[in-house]
Formats: structure tokens, C-alpha cells, sequence
């Protein structure tokens, strides 16, 4: 029945529902910025060749939230920071912090990491990667507990500006992203690989005040955050972080965050400086300033949000007497390896299946928002964009946590870093099982596919 025959036939019924529409369309949005970057130089977060603490900051890091509200109560917070990567159960941490004092729900919190190698290191993240004195390790723990704080801070500052606002989305491109799988006798290495594949689209929704003012910008893009590599000893956003920072001097008053995509085989490139950081970043922020000058889709309500786990099995899990041959590798990372899934043992946890998280939001009909844990490799992103179907759509990884690289079936099958050598310095028992990608493929779809016809898991 059309909007005219139900007003004319069931005038109280369509006076309701048209208020229930214009409830779900009214959005309320504040944003919050926070500094993070730490006072004392610490170790820092993503190569295992550094041998001591950082010696300053390029840049500041901060960790920003964009709290977002329908008019029907549907809430969701963007957290992101310039981090390499949340450890396992850290936002749960903060999300149980968050439930008792605004009343979220875990679904209802998004918190996405920039993956930056620039960053300092978090506990209980790249253990095995990171070999520092004890002095540090205490530093960066205390670290941790710290950053805990500042998102919860930051979060709640983000609840507490709701205005209302008015959203759209946009996509545009950058080409600085190359693949980074190089075929070679000896099985793949890491280098630029021009034909291989890579996601150059970059996302973004633009949040306006009801008078036109710019408020917020959320800007993606599917590339490592590595432009700076493992002889740069001071803090920086890398790319996304000069991006950011360009933005917001030509917005003035706008927030601009960052979500990292599905980059977990692609590298910026060329790469090895500041200048370059400069450059990339430079390339990113123009690509969204263009972006905005086009035409906008306007993005309505009602706000959805859903968030489950699936388990990942592992090809191989060692047992007890394998660890303890391992312990006289001449490798240290194979030692330290082993060391830390003996203590897993000991203590009576031994390593199992990952519980693997996964966030959906759709915003009405107009945009659906995938959160993927860990460092997903492009063929994810580039999947998901055809099975969800028509909308928009938005795939970000390094959400919620980052427990290891996630590889696709294709990237399993060609071994290498992302698929093999990367587990041992997350700590992981061995590389995946061949079945992970449909597993998480799947999880995703149901969970679309529940909040498409209504219903709120």
C-alpha cells in the first residue's frame, strides 16, 4: 500500500509510522580527540630488528572517537588510534568499562587501530617480536593500562557532545598501495608486486552540522601503515596520520579519523622516509578533499550493530614435546616462540582455536560498515564488496584486535610471511586451516543478512 492509501485509510497509523522514519533518520554525532603519545620514550610497536626504545616524536598520536546516535536510540562509537594493533580482549577491557558507565553495549563499540610501526609497543602484542630489558617491558605495560584510560576518556567525551547532524558517504581513490607478494623460486618475499592484487578505493563518511559546518570526516584505506621503516626511532602516524593532520588545517573544526582496510598484503610504496609519509599522506588527504567537491550519498537511518566470534582452527596444533625441541633453535623468535606457548601450556591454557571477532553496522539502507580483526589481506575487502550486494559498502580490518595476519585461502595456499613466518612473532600455535576465509566470509553475511530483515542479534 502506498503512503497516500495508508493516509487516507489509516490516517493515525501512517501519522505514526512517517514519525518512526523521521525518528530513525534524526542523527546525533559528537566527536573527541585525546593525545597519546607517550611522555616517557618507550619501546615501539611492529619490527623486531629495533634494539632500544624510541628517541622522540615526528608527529603527536592520538587516539579519537566519533560517538554516533538515530533517533530511535541506536547508538555506535567509533574509537581509532595510532597504534599498531589492539591486543587480544584490550577493547573488551574498555568496553566493559564503557557498559557501566554510558550503558553501551559491546556491539555498539568500533575500535580500529592505524597500524602504524611508528607507534609504541602495547603488552601482550608482538611478544615474541619484541625483545626488550625488563625495565621496558614494565614501561610498556604501564603504557597499556594508560591507553586503556584514554579511550575510555575519549569515548566518553564523544558521548557527551551529541548534536544533531547529518551524514553522508563518498568514495574516491589513492594509488600509493602496491601488493607486496612476490612470487620467486624460494616461495613468496615481500616487495613491491605491481600485479598483484590491491584495493585502491577510499571510503569516507562526512558527518555536517544541521547549518552546514563540517564536523567530522571517517576516511579509509586498504595499505600497511609502514612507509617508515625499522631504522626510524621517533613516533609518527606514518601516512594516515599526515593525512589526518592536512584535513583537519583545511577543515578547520572538523575531526578526521582514520579506519584501517584491508592492507594486510599491500605496502606503501615508494617507502623509507618522512618525506615519503609526507607524500602518501599528501596523496590520501587530496583524494578525499576531491572526494568531497563530487556528489555525496546521503546516509539515513535506522543505525544497526551487530558483533559475534567465530573460531579459527589452526593447521597444526604442537604439542608440549615439539615446544620443547624447538627451545634449542638456533633462531631466537623460534625459542621465544616456543617459550611463550610452554608457558600457555603450563599454566593450563593451552593454545586452541582463535575466537575470532566480527562488528557489522548498517546505517539504514544506505551503507554497511564490516570491522575484521587482525591484518586482513586484500581478498577479503575486495570479496565482501560483491557478496553483500547492492549499498555501499566499507570492509576495515585491525578492528576490535589484532591477534595475527588473516590470510586468505589464496594467500595460504602461496605461503610465505602473512601465511607462515608472521605467526611465530604474534605467538600463534602454526598457520591457519585452509577453511578460515569461508568461515569468516560467512559469518559476515549472516550477520548482514540478520540485521537486513530486522532483527537484532
Amino acid at each position: 500500500m502506498t503512503s497516500a492509501l495508508l493516509a487516507k485509510y489509516f490516517p493515525i497509523l501512517a501519522i505514526g509510522l512517517c514519525f518512526t522514519v523521521a525518528q530513525a533518520e534524526a542523527w546525533r554525532a559528537g566527536v573527541a580527540r585525546v593525545e597519546i603519545t607517550p611522555r616517557d620514550p618507550i619501546w615501539m610497536a611492529g619490527y623486531a630488528v629495533r634494539d632500544r626504545p624510541a628517541e622522540g616524536a615526528l608527529q603527536p598520536l592520538s587516539a579519537k572517537a566519533l560517538a554516533l546516535e538515530d533517533g530511535l536510540g541506536g547508538r555506535l562509537v567509533l574509537v581509532t588510534a595510532d597504534l599498531i594493533g589492539f591486543p587480544e580482549g584490550f577493547a573488551d577491557k574498555v568496553a566493559t568499562r564503557l557498559e557501566a558507565s554510558h550503558g553501551l553495549l559491546r556491539r555498539e563499540l568500533f575500535f580500529n587501530a592505524s597500524h602504524t610501526h611508528a607507534g609504541p609497543a602495547l603488552a601482550s602484542n608482538l611478544d615474541v617480536a619484541h625483545v626488550m630489558p625488563p625495565e621496558q617491558t614494565r614501561k610498556v605495560e604501564a603504557y597499556t593500562r594508560a591507553i586503556e584510560d584514554r579511550l575510555v576518556e575519549v569515548a566518553s567525551l564523544a558521548l557527551e557532545r551529541l548534536v544533531p547532524a547529518r551524514l553522508s558517504f563518498g568514495e574516491t581513490e589513492a594509488f600509493f598501495a602496491v601488493n607486496r607478494r612476490v612470487p620467486t623460486p624460494n616461495g613468496y618475499r615481500i616487495a613491491a608486486n605491481r600485479l598483484g592484487p590491491v584495493d585502491h578505493r577510499v571510503p569516507f563518511l562526512v558527518v555536517d552540522s544541521l547549518e552546514g559546518r563540517l564536523t567530522a570526516i571517517v576516511m579509509g584505506y586498504s595499505c600497511h601503515a609502514t612507509t617508515l621503516v625499522g631504522d626510524n626511532l621517533h613516533y609518527h602516524g606514518d601516512y594516515p596520520g599526515v593525512a589526518q593532520e592536512l584535513l583537519e588545517s583545511r577543515f578547520d573544526g572538523a575531526t578526521v579519523l582514520f579506519l584501517a582496510g584491508t592492507g594486510g598484503d599491500a605496502n606503501p610504496y615508494p617507502r623509507g622516509t618522512p618525506a615519503l609519509a609526507e607524500e602518501h599522506g599528501r596523496e590520501l588527504a587530496n583524494a578525499v578533499s576531491g572526494g568531497l567537491t563530487g556528489p555525496l550519498a546521503p546516509v539515513a537511518g535506522p543505525l544497526r550493530v551487530a558483533f559475534d566470534r567465530v573460531d579459527l582452527p589452526f593447521a597444526h596444533m604442537p604439542t608440549p614435546e615439539e615446544l620443547e625441541e624447538r627451545l634449542g633453535s638456533d633462531n631466537l623468535y623460534h625459542r621465544r616462540h616456543a617459550e611463550l606457548l610452554l608457558s600457555r601450556w603450563r599454566s593450563g591454557s593451552p593454545p586452541g582455536d582463535l575466537p575470532y571477532p566480527i562488528q557489522v553496522v548498517r546505517f539504514g539502507n544506505d551503507l554497511t560498515l564490516v570491522g575484521l580483526a587482525g591484518e586482513v589481506v586484500v581478498d577479503y575487502g575486495l570479496r565482501l564488496r560483491r557478496e553483500l550486494g547492492s549499498g555501499n559498502s566499507w570492509i576495515a580490518g585491525y578492528t576490535n584486535e589484532v591477534p595475527c595476519y588473516i590470510p586468505s585461502k589464496r594467500v595460504l595456499g602461496e605461503g610465505g610471511y602473512e601465511a607462515e613466518e608472521s605467526m611465530i612473532y604474534y605467538g600463534q600455535p602454526s598457520a591457519f586451516d585452509r577453511s578460515v576465509e569461508e568461515r569468516i566470509v560467512a559469518k559476515v553475511l549472516d550477520l548482514a543478512k540478520t540485521l537486513s530483515i530486522g532483527e537484532q542479534p
